[in-house]
């Protein structure tokens, strides 16, 4: 499919619609206390990815005999690769943390993280604001049973 080349007020359009977008995300991170909000989120949640992808990728090269460069973080694979390191997750937890749910109020804490990050709409950061206490409760309960794992 060949490119289509803007006309003159098009481009005019599309480069006012960015501006009014960047607008949006500047007044929105401006507010001090939403933008801490969304950065604890965001950095909580990137520890549990990190960490998880360290297992994540010892399965990954079980099953595969290679290492990859790319890891993608799914629950599909999520309680195989837990259990293959012998943890005992509860599969809710897991679905609440790496789910694919993108429903407005029951998003998981990885959907509604991409959403923040990808589009920071006002709906993300409400929810997140609405259930930021829900959402620390799933990423700490993941974070502490591997920071109090048996190590005998």
């Amino acid at each position: 499919m060949a490119l289509t080349q803007l006309d003159e007020t098009q481009k005019l359009s599309l480069r006012n619609r960015a501006k009014d977008e960047l607008i949006r995300i500047e007044k929105l991170v401006a507010d001090k206390d939403k933008k801490k909000l969304i950065d604890d989120f965001k950095e909580k949640f990137s520890i549990c990815e990190i960490v998880y992808k360290v297992i994540l990728e010892e399965h990954q090269f079980n099953k595969t005999g290679k290492h990859s460069d790319y890891l993608k973080v799914t629950m599909k694979q999520a309680p195989h690769a837990l259990a293959f390191a012998g943890y005992d997750f509860d599969k809710e937890l897991l679905t609440k943390l790496f789910g694919a749910e993108e429903k407005i109020g029951s998003r998981s804490v990885k959907k509604l993280r991409d959403s923040l990050t990808h589009s920071m709409n006002d709906k993300a950061v409400n929810e997140l604001s609405d259930r930021y206490e829900e959402m620390n409760g799933y990423m700490d309960s993941f974070l502490n049973k591997i920071r109090t794992f048996d190590a005998a």
